[in-house]
């Protein structure tokens, strides 16, 4: 892919955007023969972002791959007459799971998925923290083959039996510092997806609540159709919980109406055979009136007696169709609020458990009484918990993130403590099922339990005064009354600015020779050797931006194929920007290995 930017447009940090880029060739949906088939549901999620209120895209379709004919099957297609068919919301999945498509697909073996999203900014809309629409021309999408799609290998592979059940979960990593760049108003948009494992307990899955019309029922469950024009099949049974909101009393099943002009919201889990079951169901004849009723959102701020929650309402257009959109509630917690983590963990009641809860964190409320004010909760339900900075520390027990003095984090003081030093140490889980585990950003495959290796991982970056930025999914120990880190991800590592190339890439070799300035020490040169791959899990990605002085024209290139880096990456260039992981080879010593190696050269 080539642009040509205008100057003053500052777009040579879209390379940022393609560290761990894998995109799948393009090739048409083919049918394949089976002697059998089974179902499958595809679970969309999003790690959280705490930067943007929306991010909306169009997805177009969504396809896997067979190995068995090497051919790509459908799994599901937006509707080309709805014109909403299709839209999602990025921020709605954060911390949780959606249900995009059900299917039914031939029995084989799956390695590979395709999703392809409408890469016209005109279609997308983006709002950053602070309530700005991000305007269309502002907006650059990443796409190298100019086809929308973006790809994910599924390791381990997908196996679908005759008659089995199968779920799938892909997740887009908002939350990453690559996915989304903005410099000078400009916005850099790299969608990339990662397989991300089903939990051994399905019921463990924490799913959106599902909006749509109430299609039909049955005696045992019923259908609803989301805005995404997905039929999601729910069972009930005596436990779940109906509410009629137009009348405001206690509902059920049968009491519940199907057909157009009816509409649900449904909070459900994962039985353990991949069916749902619908916990609490809020039925009404104005879909406006659903969202409002029970929100669920992101925690913004909290105080001593509060929480501030931006969560998703509803208003109708022209059209018919419900244009959704966030707004913030404060969110009052008494005696007898009680708290719960994901499915039925309990956490305690009251405000005391208010200093557990942090910036960012995913929750569901349910309200004392929904048409009081103030708003007063009965039940949180915390949905998702994560925290992300620069790892200070790292010990055989647990790691802590850097304070402001360190790096610009979250909540890295404790609000209770009335200390502003003080810094939160993550211990490393050991609850079952959810025990602790790391990996870097691209390579959830190569998942690791060592805390051994991941002490020696971090220290090998402080040892090059490199800054390690990670994101840590939290869970509730409920034993001990405490979050531990049950997954780690760390993100690439950027070497600082300015770098310079002092020994040119060769092939045989496979590296080049950097020098550069750490973080701690500005006045200090360091240098490095930096390998870069062409196999493997994780290949590195190199792109080229060219400013011609005379036309005052920027060229931005990527990515620029192996054969051309030892003519790119030589002593000549002006400098270099360049993100690594450090690799342990099997005699146990460390390598640098470079995620995104991007080229500056100008020219007259």
């Amino acid at each position: 892919m080539t642009r040509f930017v205008p100057k003053g447009a500052i777009y040579f940090l879209a390379a940022l955007a393609v560290a761990g880029l894998a995109l799948l060739p393009a090739c048409n949906v083919s049918s394949s023969s089976s002697s059998g088939s089974g179902s499958l549901r595809l679970l969309v999620t999003d790690a959280p972002s705490d930067d943007w209120q929306e991010v909306t895209v169009m997805v177009k379709s969504v396809s896997l791959y067979r190995t068995e004919d090497q051919s790509w099957n459908s799994v599901w297609t937006a509707d080309s007459t709805d014109a909403n068919s299709g839209k999602l919301n990025l921020i709605d999945l954060s911390g949780v799971a959606q249900i995009l498509g059900q299917a039914t697909i031939p029995a084989g073996t799956y390695n590979r998925l395709k999703l392809v999203i409408n890469t016209d900014p005109t279609t997308m809309n983006l709002v950053d923290d602070s309530g700005t629409t991000i305007d269309a021309a502002n907006i650059t999408v990443v796409d190298p083959k100019g086809t929308g799609e973006i790809g994910v290998d599924i390791d381990p592979s997908l196996s679908v039996a005759d008659g089995s059940t199968n779920v799938l979960q892909v997740d887009f990593d908002l939350a990453h510092p690559l996915s989304i760049i903005v410099e000078s108003g400009k916005v850099i948009l790299n969608l990339q997806l990662r397989h991300k494992a089903v939990p051994k307990s399905l019921q463990d899955i924490q799913f959106a609540r599902t909006l749509g019309t109430v299609k039909e029922k049955t005696d045992t469950g019923f259908t609803v159709t989301t805005d995404q024009g997905t039929d999601v099949v729910f069972n009930a049974n005596a436990s779940s919980i109906f509410v009629d909101v137009d009348n405001n009393v206690t509902g059920s099943l049968a009491d519940m109406p199907a057909g157009t002009g009816h509409y649900a919201l449904v909070d459900s889990n994962m039985n353990s055979d991949g069916s749902l079951y619908a916990r609490r169901v809020w039925y009404s004849a104005d879909e406006t009136a659903l969202p409002v009723f029970t929100p669920e959102g992101l925690v913004r701020r909290v105080g001593d007696n509060w929480i501030k929650v931006l969560n998703k309402n509803a208003e109708q257009e022209d059209d018919g169709h419900f244009n959704c959109h966030w707004d913030a509630d404060v969110i009052f917690v008494d005696a007898n609020t009680v708290w719960t983590f994901q499915t039925n963990t309990a956490m305690g009641t009251g405000t005391d458990v208010l200093k557990y809860i942090r910036r960012g964190f995913r929750v569901a409320v349910e309200y004392v009484d929904a048409s009081a004010t103030p708003k007063v909760a009965k039940s949180i339900n915390v949905q998702s918990a994560h925290d992300e900075g620069a790892i200070r520390s790292v010990t055989a027990t647990g790691f802590t993130f850097g304070g402001r003095e360190y790096c610009q984090g979250w909540h890295h003081g404790d609000p209770n403590a009335g200390d502003p030093s003080f810094t939160q140490e993550w211990l490393y889980s050991t609850v079952t099922d959810h025990v602790f585990s790391w990996w870097f950003f691209g390579l959830p495959s190569a998942s690791s339990t060592s805390i051994q290796d991941f002490m020696d991982s971090v220290s090998q970056a402080n040892s090059a005064h490199l800054r390690v930025f990670a994101r840590a999914e939290l869970y509730w120990d409920a034993n001990n009354t405490q979050w531990v880190a049950e997954n780690v991800i760390l993100a690439p590592e950027k070497l600082p600015d300015p770098t310079k190339i002092t020994t040119s890439y060769t092939a045989a070799s496979g590296s080049l020779g950097v020098s550069t300035y750490d973080w701690d020490y500005d006045s200090v040169p360091a240098t490095m050797t930096v390998y870069l791959d062409t196999t493997g899990d994780l290949q590195t990605v190199v792109g080229s931006l060219r400013w011609n002085t005379a036309t005052q024209i920027l060229t931005f290139t990527v990515p620029v194929v192996s054969s051309q880096w030892e003519t790119l990456l030589t002593t000549s260039l002006f400098a270099v920007r360049v993100w690594v992981r450090p690799v342990k080879g099997t005699d146990g010593t460390y390598t640098w290995h470079a995620y995104t190696v991007f080229a500056f050269q100008i020219i007259s």
